[in-house]
């Protein structure tokens, strides 16, 4: 009897359709290459440090030089001398971001499905947010080597809360709460959700609307500090 019974066992095995093997595939990066999500990332990075270290080392280089003490003698007003400041560095600026979104488009092959548009003017109002960042700090330092020293401080905390070099869903969830106040944070999700998944507005509403009140708020503080340091 109990012959039997394995015998049937192994019969009713042999005839059993074959197992279901689950497979994982990844929608946006099914051949999981590692630069599609690292330039994304690099291309917020690099933004960041420039944009902060470029606008603030600009405007104290003129306090150790004096040259803006000779701008107050000129009949511009202060906000004519702070948008001369600010209009070719944004420009310059621009110009780094289809540079460098040319060079990974070529060089790494990363996917670009998105609209260029709304890529092209997001990055501006994170441009924005840089350049606020580094007119506060320029407010803030007296000497070029105090300004580089205080964006690393600033910087590398931005960099290592934004998700561009360990993702965000891996932090402890307190840092997950502080990383929304990071604004390289939101820019990151809004590069690499239109870069790899061709997101629109009406998915990254939330992470444009986050940038322009870190523009605004940034800007306006740098701004009305500016404005006393002439005055």
């Amino acid at each position: 009897m109990n012959k039997l019974i394995i015998f049937n066992q192994r019969f009713s095995s042999n005839q059993a359709p074959a197992l279901i093997n689950p497979e994982t595939t990844f929608l946006y990066n099914p051949g999981l290459v590692s630069s599609w999500f690292f330039i994304p990332g690099v291309l917020g990075v690099v933004l960041t440090l420039i944009s902060s270290l470029v606008s603030s080392v600009t405007v104290v280089r003129e306090k150790d030089t004096g040259t803006l003490e000779q701008l107050l003698m000129t009949p511009a007003e202060a906000w004519e001398i702070l948008l001369a400041k600010i209009v070719p560095l944004f420009i310059l600026l621009m110009g780094d971001v289809i540079l460098a979104l040319n060079l990974g488009r070529l060089v790494f092959g990363v996917p670009f499905r998105g609209n260029a548009f709304l890529f092209l003017g997001l990055s501006g109002l994170y441009l924005f947010v840089g350049i606020g960042i580094g007119i506060m700090l320029a407010t803030i330092c007296r000497t070029q080597q105090q300004v580089v020293l205080t964006s690393f401080f600033i910087n590398l905390p931005l960099i290592q809360l934004s998700g561009a070099i360990s993702p965000v869903e891996n932090m402890p969830l307190i840092l997950k709460y502080i990383s929304l106040l990071n604004p390289l944070r939101h820019y990151v999700a809004i590069v690499r959700g239109i870069l790899l998944k061709g997101s629109g507005l009406d998915v990254l509403w939330l992470n444009a609307i986050a940038l322009l009140v870190f523009a605004i708020v940034l800007l306006s503080i740098s701004i009305n500090q500016f404005r006393r340091q002439l005055s």
